[in-house]
């Protein structure tokens, strides 16, 4: 994060997000087939952007670590596939920054 000082000496923080996030519907929510080296796993998304997205899961993964993902959206008749690199982790959840994108026609 940025830090900017204003005039009166006090700190503000700015978001450093190149890209817009959405935040996904949680009454129907859009479920993730992802695979690590380690273990395979379903779970929601979370939110969205162009470059990545946030998984919410309690499985203990380690930032760095490479990560197959796919999901649909609803009423989609595409699947998208993604292969990124876990970049945020908490006990919410994964933050992964997209490496390669694929869009599967079904």
């Amino acid at each position: 994060m940025f830090n900017h000082i204003i005039q009166n000496g006090q700190i503000r923080v700015l978001d450093q997000r190149k890209d817009v996030r959405k935040k996904l519907n949680e009454i129907q929510p859009i479920v993730a087939t992802c695979k690590t080296i380690d273990c395979d796993f379903k779970a929601s998304i979370d939110e969205i952007s162009s470059s990545g997205l946030f998984i919410k899961t309690r499985r203990h993964l380690s930032i760095g670590q490479e990560i197959a993902i796919k999901f649909r959206f609803p009423k989609a008749k595409n699947t998208i596939r993604a292969t990124g690199e876990i970049v945020r982790a908490s006990g919410k959840g994964i933050g992964v920054e997209f490496k390669i994108l694929f869009n599967d026609k079904n």
